[in-house]
């Protein structure tokens, strides 16, 4: 079974031949795809903001390819060459301002928000820009043959940039100012929110256009704490349900599904995100949601899942076997539904400074223990 069909089957519950699993070697499943701001874009105060952090644009790809910062803007703004080995601030497009302690201080994170353009008060909300995400020159790595090539027979997921509905909006507005306005402010919340929508239409149609065989698109929302979400089921339902589940139901209208990756406990938001559309949860940190407490929705059968070793303890302090016991468990528990579950490996292993042994048994685990038998079943747990 080729990998694409095997991740479809996986998540559709329609009896998959193993557990599919995303790795960075050439063995994985899965295929993501990107995209990036025009070389046009040249913020003049600051550097650019580089999605993946200091770590990415010291690498000379995304330094020469991807964001080629010009030297007349970097010396006007006064930083040195190799301004993202230092401490720095950097803005993104959407404008606002990072803050990172650069590469020599072994700081690989992608950066902390340090101030969003509508943080001090709601004034200029109608005059605030949206990036422009129809430009044909965003998609220019996506359209590279060798990109197409690298996909092909892979289930291949479309990243929509920058983040979704609470985080960036969050960003923009400041993270403690956006709590506070979800509940004092929901007017503005809305109207936030319904300026960023189609953005996030134009670049699910945008994403379609230029790479066609494309499976999926995955958002990346960070809704919880360690122990609950960041608001209540009911301020979901009155201000996020409905815009997830427009850009959700054109997800599906163009034949893709559609991942959510949140961290945090999320547990009493899922069934309103399921009743939105939701295809697939994607947790790097299932540890906090819960097993006991998500696994009903795989064995009716509502919603798949895309799981890591858990990455705050497990996957990054545990060892090798605590590793394998866990994606065992995850197998039994969630991917005995005639599918259900992919394994996730962890995009930035240097980040989280991985043991590369726990990362090896992540993926022996599932070759020894993911195998379904012709009858759809997976025997060591029938037995």
């Amino acid at each position: 079974m080729k990998s694409e069909e095997r991740v479809k089957r996986a998540f559709h519950f329609n009896n998959p031949d193993r557990v599919p699993l995303s790795c960075l070697t050439l063995k994985t499943d899965f295929f993501p795809v990107s995209i990036y701001p025009p070389k046009s874009w040249q913020p003049i105060k600051y550097p650019p903001h580089v999605q993946g952090g200091v770590d990415s644009i010291s690498k000379l790809f995304y330094r020469l390819v991807i964001y080629k910062w010009k030297q007349k803007y970097r010396k006007k703004a006064s930083y040195p060459r190799k301004w993202w080995e230092f401490p720095h601030k950097s803005i993104d497009e959407w404008k606002n301002i990072w803050r990172s302690s650069g590469t020599k201080s072994n700081d690989i994170t992608k950066g902390h928000p340090l101030h969003g353009p509508l943080q001090d008060n709601w004034d200029f909300l109608e005059e605030f820009n949206i990036p422009d995400v129809s430009n044909e020159k965003r998609y220019r790595i996506l359209k590279m043959g060798i990109w197409k090539f690298l996909g092909r027979n892979r289930y291949t997921v479309g990243e929509l940039q920058p983040n979704g509905f609470f985080a960036l909006c969050s960003q923009i507005r400041g993270f403690s100012n956006f709590l506070v306005d979800l509940a004092r402010k929901p007017k503005q919340v809305e109207q936030l929110i319904n300026k960023i929508l189609p953005y996030f239409f134009t670049l699910i149609r945008k994403y379609k256009e230029y790479y066609p065989s494309l499976n999926s698109v995955i958002i990346a929302d960070d809704m919880g704490t360690q122990k609950s979400p960041f608001m209540s089921p009911a301020i979901f339902r009155k201000l996020l349900k409905e815009p997830y589940k427009k850009i959700i139901d054109l997800t599906h209208d163009l034949e893709m599904d559609f991942i959510l990756h949140s961290c945090g406990d999320i547990f009493q938001l899922m069934p309103d995100m399921i009743d939105a559309g939701v295809d697939v949860f994607e947790f790097d940190s299932p540890h906090m949601v819960g097993v006991e407490n998500f696994k009903q929705f795989a064995r009716q059968k509502q919603v798949a899942f895309w799981l890591s070793s858990n990455i705050q303890s497990t996957y990054t302090l545990g060892t090798p076997k605590d590793v394998e016991k866990e994606i065992k468990y995850y197998i039994k528990e969630v991917g005995n539904n005639n599918g259900g579950l992919a394994i996730y490996e962890y995009m930035s292993n240097k980040a989280l400074r991985t043991p590369k042994e726990n990362i090896i048994a992540q993926r022996e685990a599932v070759e020894k223990w993911g195998n379904y038998n012709d009858d759809n079943k997976i025997d060591w747990i029938e037995n």
